[in-house]
């Protein structure tokens, strides 16, 4: 076990990353350099990428196969850079691994730009759960990290896999990922941030076959200065494909785009979508941006989509129990935030509320 100071470990824990937990299998990256990437289980193998792209040749073929090396500046910059920075994780067919698996990444070095690169195998048959902290250490003014990710879901494989982001006032985040999820796999996506940042950028993409499932949780709080612009697209390429995207956002004074695109093209596709939010101040903004693309007339695609205001009714009912109208607000806005994902584990569940009622950004509303 490697020994990590205080401040890297108070971001570890903000991304739930806690150096004693048990895992299944770990990897931890500072900057560019890899600290850890051990697996616990005979299911599971962890590697740094530059290593399995030396031991396997055919991970060259699959590399890029999913976000394209060229799909803009910042794909480019990754692909350029000469640091081959990232993961390699497969878990093999058959293999239901309990414990989950976590990655770490940790922006130690001011004005750094991060680039990494990770590759996600599920083999037929397999489960786990992969949960990954992105953070930056707390005397960090600026920095940006771009990081890509594809996964791979096989056949009746099933992933579920979790982001928590915790960054700095000034750090820009271009995330970029894709899926492809085999005949009757799942795959399930949750992303929480709840932190100051300067901007994120993505729209994760997920294309599923016959049979498949793919669902995408997100739970955001956007402070004053803070800029985000996600959203997920779901292509129902085979037969009885289905999506669910659903997002909760609270604008404390910050920017927020909430995208979500639904493409069907076989018959006995199903998706729906909810995107809602809450706008705290004249200074936030909040734009939802639901699509619907149905090529074939026997699909099932839903959208909904709110923005308000906390609601007066509920404010006065609480300040009427003996709540004062601050920590009022707070409740209101922890319980909307609450978004129950049914595919989190009760121990990661609880650690997100915590996140969320020890959220510094309320204190100011």
């Amino acid at each position: 076990m490697n020994a990590y100071d205080d401040s890297t470990l108070e971001a570890m824990k903000n991304v739930a990353y806690a150096p004693g937990e048990e895992k299944s299998a770990r990897f931890f990256a500072r900057d560019t350099k890899i600290l850890d990437a051990t697996s616990a289980a005979s299911a599971i193998e962890i590697l740094p990428i530059a290593v399995a792209l030396e031991k396997y040749t055919w991970l060259r073929e699959l590399r890029y196969s999913l976000v394209a090396a060229d799909q803009d500046e910042y794909v480019k910059q990754v692909a350029q850079n000469p640091d081959a920075l990232g993961y390699f994780i497969r878990v093999k067919a058959g293999e239901k691994v309990v414990l989950p698996i976590y990655t770490c990444y940790l922006i130690d070095s001011d004005h750094f730009t991060q680039c990494t690169h990770n590759i996600v195998i599920a083999e037929e048959g397999s489960e786990f759960h992969l949960i990954s902290g992105c953070t930056s250490n707390k005397h960090i003014v600026s920095g940006r990290h771009i990081g890509i990710t594809e996964y791979f879901i096989k056949e009746n494989a099933i992933v579920t896999s979790t982001m928590v982001h915790s960054w700095g006032e000034e750090v820009e985040v271009f995330p970029r990922s894709a899926t492809h999820i085999g005949k009757n796999g799942t795959f399930v996506s949750n992303y929480v941030a709840l932190s100051n940042v300067k901007s994120v950028q993505m729209n994760p993409l997920a294309i599923i076959e016959e049979g498949g499932l793919g669902e995408f949780y997100s739970v955001i709080y956007a402070p004053e200065g803070s800029s985000f612009d996600i959203g997920s697209t779901s292509l129902l390429k085979g037969e009885g494909a289905s999506t669910q995207i659903i997002s909760r956002v609270v604008s404390g004074g910050g920017s927020v785009i909430t995208r979500g695109m639904i493409v069907g093209e076989e018959a006995g596709g199903r998706g729906s979508m909810a995107c809602n939010g809450l706008l705290l101040s004249e200074k936030g903004m909040i734009h939802a941006i639901p699509e619907l693309l149905a090529k074939n007339p026997q699909l099932e695609l839903s959208h909904e989509a709110s923005v308000g205001m906390i609601s007066r009714e509920e404010l006065s009912y609480l300040m009427a129990s003996g709540i004062d109208e601050e920590k009022a607000k707070s409740l209101i806005i922890e319980g909307f935030l609450d978004l129950h994902i049914p595919s989190l584990p009760d121990y990661l569940q609880r650690h997100i509320n915590a996140i969320v009622k020890e959220t510094k950004a309320f204190d100011t509303i």
